[in-house]
C-alpha cells in the first residue's frame, strides 16, 4: 500500500519509501517554476528526515534560480507571516506536522502567507507532472538567517490582536508541551510579553520525539501529570510546527483537540462579530458559541487549505478543525497554535474564568472517532456504499459521506495525510454515538476485508 499523499497544499509520506529526495527535488523544481524563480523562504521542524529534505529542496529550488532564505528550525505560522511580511514568492515548510517520526511532508505557502488553495495546486501539479521546469538559469546563493526584526514583527504583529493588559493583569502560569518541536523559542518570547510564566515540558528540539506528535488526549499524559503537581491555569500542548493546539484545564483535565476551535470562538466573537468556517468533521460544539453570538458556522471540505480559503471568502473571523489547528483571520492566514493559546488565555482573562468555566458553557456531547486502512481503491468502494446507503437521508456528498440529524452526525472520508478512512460521528447520547460509529465501522471492515457486507 503507497504510503504517499499529494494533496491541495503538500506532498506528504513516508520518508525512504515513497517520499524520495528525487520526488523532493522534483517538486522543489515545480514550486520554483510555479513562483517564476522569485525570493522562497524555507523552515523546517526537528525530525530526522527535515535536513535531508531540506538538502533536497533547496537543491531544486537553486536550480529555478530562486533567491531563497533559509529560516531553519521554525514553525510553520511564523514562516508564513515571514512570506508575508517579506514580500515573498513563497515558502516551503518542511514538516511532517502531526504525523510521526517515520513521515515528513512539504507544506506550500503562497505569497500570501496561505497554503496553497485548490486552484494553485492543481497549477503547481500541472507543473510538477509536466516537469515543465524552468532551464538554463542561473543559481543563486542560499542566504541562511533568521531575521530578529522579522521574529520582532510576528510577535508585535500577534500582540496588536490581542488584549494583552488584560492578559498581563492575570499573570497566567501556562504550561506548555513543545513535544521536542520548533515552537519553544518563539513561544517563551511570546508568553513573556503576555506577562505569563511559561512552564516547559519537552522544549528542546530533538529528533525523536517525546511522544506521537498529535495534540490529542492520549498523547498528553506526561502534560497531565505535569498539571496536577503544578500550581497552572492552563496547560498546552503544542504541534511540531505550531500549527495545531490542545488544552489541559488548571485542575489537570485533558481537552481533546475538538474543544479548541469553540474555546478559541469564545475570544474572538466577544471582540469581534463575523462567521466561523469549519469543516464537515468537527465538533457542534462551535456552532452552540456561534449561535450564542448571535453568528453562524459555515462548513466545508476537510483540510486546513479548504477551510481557509472558504473563510477568506466569507470574510469570516475564524478558522478552524477539529484537529486542534485554529487561525484569526485576518491576522493568520495558516493555523497557528501559540496565537490560539493567547486567544484561550484573553478569554480567561476578560471573563474572569478558568478553562473548566468555558467548557460548561459548553453542550454535553459525545464524538467517536476511528479509521480504517484502506487502499485507494477500498476507499472509493466503501465511499460508494455509505452513499447509496445514505441517499435518503440528509446527506452531503462534498466530501466523503456527511449525514446529519437533529441529535448527531456522520462524516466518512477518506484521509488527505493518510491511507485511510476516517470515521466521525457525534449524537447528544452517548449510545446513540457508540451505535451509529460501531454499524459504520462493522460495515467498513468486512468490505475492506472482502467479505462484503460488515
Amino acid at each position: 500500500m503507497r504510503e504517499l499523499k499529494i494533496g491541495s497544499s503538500s506532498v506528504r509520506g513516508v520518508v525512504g519509501d515513497d517520499l524520495t529526495p528525487e520526488l523532493i527535488v522534483d517538486f522543489a523544481c515545480a514550486f520554483g517554476t510555479w513562483v517564476e524563480g522569485g525570493a522562497v523562504l524555507i523552515g523546517l521542524d526537528p525530525r530526522r528526515s527535515s535536513t535531508m529534505l531540506r538538502a533536497a529542496t533547496l537543491s531544486g529550488l537553486v536550480s529555478q534560480g530562486c533567491e531563497v532564505i533559509d529560516f531553519g528550525l521554525c514553525p510553520t505560522p511564523f514562516l508564513s507571516f515571514a512570506a508575508r511580511e517579506l514580500g515573498a514568492g513563497g515558502a516551503i515548510s518542511i514538516t511532517g506536522s502531526h504525523n510521526d517520526g517515520r513521515w515528513n511532508a512539504l507544506k506550500f505557502i503562497g505569497p500570501d502567507g496561505a497554503l496553497l488553495n485548490e486552484v494553485k495546486s492543481e497549477e503547481l501539479l500541472d507543473i510538477y507532472h509536466a516537469s515543465a521546469f524552468l532551464r538554463g538559469i542561473e543559481p543563486r546563493p542560499v542566504t541562511e538567517s533568521c531575521p530578529d526584526a522579522i521574529v520582532r514583527r510576528y510577535l508585535e504583529h500577534l500582540l496588536s490582536a490581542l488584549d494583552v493588559e488584560a492578559i498581563r493583569s492575570r499573570a497566567f502560569n501556562v504550561a506548555v508541551d513543545f513535544c521536542n518541536g520548533a515552537c519553544a523559542p518563539l513561544a517563551s518570547l511570546f508568553l513573556e510579553q503576555l506577562g505569563c510564566t511559561l512552564l516547559p515540558l519537552n522544549d528542546r528540539p530533538c529528533s525523536e520525539f517525546a511522544h506521537p506528535p498529535t495534540p490529542s488526549v492520549d498523547n498528553m499524559k506526561q502534560l497531565v501529570r505535569f498539571v496536577r503537581r503544578c500550581d497552572v491555569d492552563l496547560g498546552a500542548a503544542l504541534n511540531v510546527d505550531g500549527d495545531r493546539v490542545a488544552f489541559v484545564t488548571g485542575s489537570g483535565d485533558p481537552l481533546s483537540e475538538e474543544f479548541t476551535l469553540p474555546l478559541a470562538a469564545v475570544c474572538r466573537l466577544a471582540r469581534r462579530p463575523g462567521s466561523i468556517v469549519t469543516n464537515f468533521s468537527t465538533s457542534r460544539r462551535v456552532d452552540a458559541i456561534a449561535e450564542e453570538y448571535g453568528e453562524r458556522v459555515i462548513r466545508t471540505a476537510v483540510g486546513e487549505g479548504r477551510v481557509m480559503e472558504r473563510g477568506i471568502e466569507e470574510a469570516a473571523v475564524l478558522a478552524g478543525e477539529g484537529s486542534g489547528g485554529v487561525a484569526a483571520l485576518p491576522t493568520s492566514m495558516t493555523f497557528d497554535g501559540l496565537f490560539t493559546l493567547a486567544m484561550v488565555l484573553e478569554a480567561m482573562a476578560r471573563e474572569r474564568c478558568t478553562p473548566a468555566e468555558m467548557v460548561s458553557r459548553l453542550p454535553e456531547l459525545f464524538i467517536r472517532k476511528g479509521s480504517l486502512r484502506c487502499s485507494t481503491d477500498q476507499v472509493y468502494r466503501l465511499l460508494e456504499t455509505y452513499r447509496e446507503e445514505f441517499a435518503s437521508a440528509n446527506s452531503d456528498f462534498s466530501d466523503g459521506v456527511r449525514v446529519e440529524w437533529d441529535d448527531a452526525f456522520l462524516h466518512v472520508r477518506a484521509s488527505n495525510t493518510e491511507p485511510l478512512l476516517r470515521v466521525i460521528v457525534e449524537a447528544s447520547d452517548k449510545e446513540r454515538a457508540e451505535t451509529i460509529f460501531s454499524d459504520v465501522m462493522s460495515k467498513g471492515r468486512g468490505i475492506a476485508a472482502g467479505s462484503g457486507e460488515g
